[in-house]
């Protein structure tokens, strides 16, 4: 199986996604797709599906090639979770609503006259239903719905389902089929931490050929053997998983910057040359001169000029404001319980924060890190137990969604208010991280999500806060603005308590882990 990709082109308006591209897929290649968000990495999946359509170029698969897309849009169905992950084989589910159907029959005392043909023609239907694959689909259906932790949905009505609940499920149905291609976009939404520990070992081991857009990290070094990013409309290739293309993209922006700044000095040296040649001719009247002019001149019109490019995921160095020494303990927690109805969601929970501690708080969704988060920032009372903060300690917390007061205000107007700077003052402080004039100029209320978590930043490092809860601070942001963040906090110096699922930043950024499953918190040394 192969996909051949030729000179394809995708506009929406005015605005290329993708510019030319001519790529050839390979049968078994396992690639994630990276990029900025909005640069085209879910178009370029819904293209390869046939959900979408492009303006030039084509598509060349090899024949009967079944590809499987896992998309945010779901199809109706009346039934259970059950008959929808079956639907994929309508004949082996009308057999097996056969069977049920028999079973009842044979169970019934009023059909005992005609049991011995009611055995018969069961076992005949059991016999055809092996045939089939009728067993193999069903050990399929429990292998996924147990991986993906989606057992216990089974007999639920699947219209009923929450969206990230049909998410799952859709995925188990991908999953189960006999495809060529799985075309996945961020398949590890809505999954729990052991969802995506087992997702990772099922994908790695697939021969299959999968196309993966996600922003788990974690989860592509895992999973994935080739990177392609799209930048400015086009796909640059890159051998080996997240963190080899991280390693060459580095080094491919030395070379291409080496390779600009060498053609910049031979371009300046012909035009210093050309301005001599006709300089000269024109002192001496000398035609052979003014034919020299010309001739590098024609030669300076036929290089090929090279772009100026910018490594928009260099690390920033960032020179942050120093922060107060707070007391040893920053925070104790002792004995915190928290119930909603007969749930018991904090358990007797236990924690000592000390002085530039590192933690990470993991748990899956629904486990009670947000109750905890809102307890220790005095937004919700604890049924049991106390929080002490120690002296000297000051307190910067950056929400799941920020939303800032007047979302009219301009950047650098609302930054000067909050942090009582002046204009002068404040321009070079936001410039380290990562505003230039123009973003300064922004509303609030334009701002992209990495941008938002940004400028919250630089609201609470004014501050000189030395303690600092962060709830999910990477959700929905691109690997630029994450990256961008992550070198923000390692600068920081004081204590630490990030609330996250990216697995990625919790390698990078903490040194204790700490789990919150069934009420209690669990520290453990590897939390993956």
């Amino acid at each position: 199986m192969t996909i051949h990709i030729n000179n394809i082109t995708k506009r929406y308006s005015d605005e290329i996604i993708l510019d030319d591209i001519t790529l050839k897929i390979n049968d078994g290649e396992h690639i994630g797709i990276v990029g900025e968000n909005g640069c085209g990495k879910s178009t370029f999946l819904k293209i390869l599906a046939g959900k979408e359509k492009c303006q030039q170029g084509q598509i060349i698969t090899t024949k009967n090639t079944k590809i499987g897309y896992l998309e945010q849009n779901f199809r109706e169905f009346k039934g259970s979770v059950h008959d929808y992950l079956m639907s994929s084989r309508n004949d082996i589910l009308k057999m097996q609503n056969q069977m049920h159907c028999m079973e009842i029959e044979i169970s019934d005392p009023d059909h005992l006259e005609c049991l011995d043909d009611l055995l018969k023609r069961y076992g005949n239907l059991c016999e055809r239903f092996e045939m089939a694959g009728g067993y193999d689909l069903l050990c399929k259906v429990d292998q996924m719905t147990q991986g993906l932790r989606i057992a216990y949905l089974i007999d639920h009505d699947y219209d009923t389902l929450s969206g990230g609940e049909k998410m799952r499920v859709n995925l188990a149905y991908l999953l189960i089929q006999d495809l060529d291609v799985l075309l996945l976009d961020e398949p590890t939404n809505h999954l729990d931490r052991a969802g995506i520990q087992w997702l990772e070992k099922y994908m790695s081991s697939l021969r299959k050929t999968m196309i993966i857009v996600s922003h788990d990290r974690f989860f592509l070094n895992h999973t994935v053997s080739k990177i392609y990013e799209i930048e400015n409309g086009e796909i640059v290739m890159y051998p080996g998983n997240y963190d080899d293309y991280k390693k060459e993209k580095a080094l491919r922006f030395e070379r291409l910057k080496h390779d600009f700044e060498e053609q910049q000095k031979q371009i300046l040296k012909l035009k210093n040359t050309i301005r001599r040649y006709r300089q000269w001719a024109y002192e001496g009247d000398n035609e052979s001169f003014y034919r020299k002019a010309k001739q590098l001149e024609k030669k300076l019109s036929q290089i090929e000029r090279l772009k100026n490019t910018e490594y928009a995921n260099r690390k920033m160095n960032i020179a942050l404001p120093a922060c107060e020494r707070s007391s040893k303990e920053v925070l104790s927690i002792k004995e915190l319980c928290k119930r909603y109805g007969d749930k018991n969601l904090l358990d007797h929970i236990d924690l000592t924060i000390y002085w530039q501690d590192r933690i990470a708080l993991c748990g899956d969704n629904g486990s009670g890190k947000s109750t905890l988060i809102r307890i220790l920032m005095n937004q919700l009372q604890a049924d049991e137990g106390s929080v002490k903060k120690g002296n000297h300690v000051d307190i910067g917390y950056l929400p799941q969604i920020i939303i800032f007061n007047d979302e009219k205000q301009r950047l650098l107007n609302s930054f000067c208010y909050e942090a009582a700077m002046s204009e002068e003052k404040a321009r070079p402080y936001l410039r380290k991280f990562g505003f230039d004039g123009d973003d300064m100029a922004k509303r609030l209320e334009h701002l992209s999500g990495g941008e938002r978590v940004r400028l919250k930043l630089a609201m609470i490092f004014v501050n000189h806060i030395n303690f600092i809860i962060f709830d999910e601070p990477t959700n929905h942001l691109d690997f630029s603005s994450i990256e961008i963040v992550e070198s923000i906090l390692e600068e920081f110096k004081g204590t630490l308590l990030i609330v996250s699922h990216d697995r990625y930043l919790i390698k990078r950024l903490t040194k204790r882990k700490m789990i919150l499953e069934k009420g209690k918190l669990i520290e453990c040394q590897n939390a993956f």
